[in-house]
Formats: C-alpha cells, sequence, structure tokens
C-alpha cells in the first residue's frame, strides 16, 4: 500500500536521471512510496551509537539486472551493483508476505561502524521481490 505522503506530495519516488538508468539496466522488480522502518542494533560509529533504534520512513526499492536500490524518501541510500561483494553479504528474506528485510553490518556501507541493520520494506510484491534476489544468489 503506497504511502499518503507517496500519493500527495511524491515522497519515496525514484526520480530521474536514476529511473532511466534502472529502465535502462532492466528491471526485475520495483516499488516506491512505500512504508520502511530502519532498526539498529548494537550500532557504533564515530559520535553515533545505539543500542536499539527504529527509523520509520517511505522509501522505495528496485531490483535490476545490474544492481539493487534501496532508498529512503527519495534519496538512494544503497545503490550497488549486482557484482558487488557487498551484496553478497546483504540477507534477504521475507519477514511475512507483505514485508522484505535486508539485514546486514553497517560497516559494508559505513566506515568504522558495527552493528547491525535491519531495513524492512512493506510492499504487496514482497515474495517476489525475495524470490528474484535469492535466484540472484545463487
Amino acid at each position: 500500500m503506497k504511502s499518503i505522503f507517496y500519493r500527495l506530495f511524491g515522497v519515496g519516488k525514484i526520480r530521474e536521471p536514476l529511473l532511466s538508468e534502472l529502465k535502462s539496466e532492466g528491471i526485475i522488480a520495483s516499488d516506491e512510496g512505500i512504508r520502511s522502518t530502519l532498526t539498529y542494533k548494537n550500532f557504533r560509529a564515530p559520535g553515533r551509537y545505539s543500542n536499539w533504534k527504529r527509523r520509520w520512513m517511505v522509501g522505495a526499492v528496485a531490483l535490476t539486472k545490474k544492481r539493487l536500490v534501496l532508498q529512503q524518501y527519495s534519496q538512494p541510500v544503497i545503490n550497488i551493483l549486482l557484482t558487488d561483494e557487498r551484496f553478497q553479504k546483504i540477507k534477504v528474506s521475507l519477514e511475512t508476505e507483505d514485508t522484505l528485510l535486508f539485514e546486514f553490518e553497517p560497516n559494508l556501507f559505513l566506515e568504522n561502524s558495527s552493528g547491525q541493520i535491519e531495513w524492512r520494506f512493506r510492499t504487496e510484491t514482497a515474495t517476489m521481490f525475495a524470490k528474484e534476489i535469492n535466484n540472484l544468489e545463487k
């Protein structure tokens, strides 16, 4: 289900020119304007720490034949090629039939950090995303 902020203001929309790049790469699956949560567990980074913290937001997720994009609001946070070794270290699972879960260590993307990050996306296409991503990893 799309967020009201997406319907009213376009929050969580994949913007140009990224959208054009994704289309040219062949979009396997994508959804935008969806609710997501970012959970930090035992997170440590210079000047920041949290034993447990959750942030709610609207975002987007896209999978092409070449890359994975995870976005909060309208900003891509993770934009990673499928050939990147970090992609293999992201655990992707289906938490519920409509919740896609990405789990990874923050030091994959943030230097001098540790802990665990869980990023959940509520999307009607979660099952398809999990199936497609897990097929790529084999």
